[in-house]
């Protein structure tokens, strides 16, 4: 994988990126592109409240030309914020209390399954592993 220096800025990566229809506030600051460059201008990312908008989802590196993966940069940013002062961004785990997703990413996923039973939301409270631990006690 290319280092963020490797950006071409072609803008496949913002072309993919599905945070432009789950963010009415999207912009070029809270996009791969936008991270990216500030990133290559040494800004100080970790307290970019953009970069909590990522949902990790890695389409951009699919898409890149040079292989420049925002998810693994936004990825380092979150760990760097949470380890400095901790952050109210994050979303824990309710079973093993690992963070796991930003909250701006959990809040757009809960309203699109508001109506959904409480029962259904309750399971999307646990990281991916404790969801797998639960499914196999349940269906073993």
């Amino acid at each position: 994988m290319a280092g963020v220096c490797g950006c071409v800025e072609c803008g496949r990566c913002v072309a993919v990126c599905p945070m432009a229809d789950m963010y009415v506030n999207f912009s070029i600051a809270m996009s791969p592109r936008g991270v990216i460059k500030k990133a290559m201008v040494d800004e100080d990312l970790v307290e970019d409240k953009n970069i909590w908008y990522c949902t990790e989802c890695n389409a951009g590196t699919d898409v890149c030309p040079q292989g420049v993966s925002c998810r693994d940069l936004i990825h380092g940013l979150r760990k760097i914020a949470m380890e400095r002062e901790g952050t109210e961004d994050v979303k824990y785990c309710t079973v093993c209390n690992e963070p796991f997703i930003a909250v701006p990413v959990e809040d757009f996923v809960f309203a699109r399954l508001q109506a959904e039973p409480a029962n259904v939301l309750r399971i999307l409270e646990l990281c991916p592993v404790c969801r797998r631990e639960r499914y196999m006690e349940r269906n073993a």
